[in-house]
């Protein structure tokens, strides 16, 4: 991602904050939570990628996917199990802000 990219997702990461804050605080403690597991996942693929390019070796990509896959499932059941705390429903979406900033970054790219 470009440094335009982490700024639109910056936007997005205070909006949604700010937004789940008007309802409760454990709403906006989810989002930013799941934020963080995005932003982590996110830096983990690009190490993975950034490899698998400099060895021109993609050997394991499953278990790659399954370790990224096992962090988010144990960051919504980490929410699930405390729910005075975090919002799973909230951590779900912070989890998707990534890729809502990579879509909406081509889409606003092709105008």
């Amino acid at each position: 991602m470009t440094e335009k990219s982490w700024k639109l997702f910056a936007v997005l990461a205070a909006a949604g904050t700010l937004l789940c804050l008007i309802f409760k605080w454990q709403y906006a403690a989810g989002f930013l939570l799941g934020c963080a597991v995005s932003v982590l996942t996110y830096k983990i693929m690009e190490r993975f990628c950034d490899d698998a390019i400099s060895m021109r070796n993609s050997s394991g990509t499953m278990a790659h996917f399954l370790i990224n896959f096992a962090i988010w499932a144990a960051v919504l059941a980490l929410c699930a199990v405390l729910p005075q705390y975090l919002n799973v429903l909230t951590c779900a979406i912070g989890l998707t802000v990534i890729k809502i900033t990579i879509i909406l970054e081509s889409v606003l790219d092709r105008r």
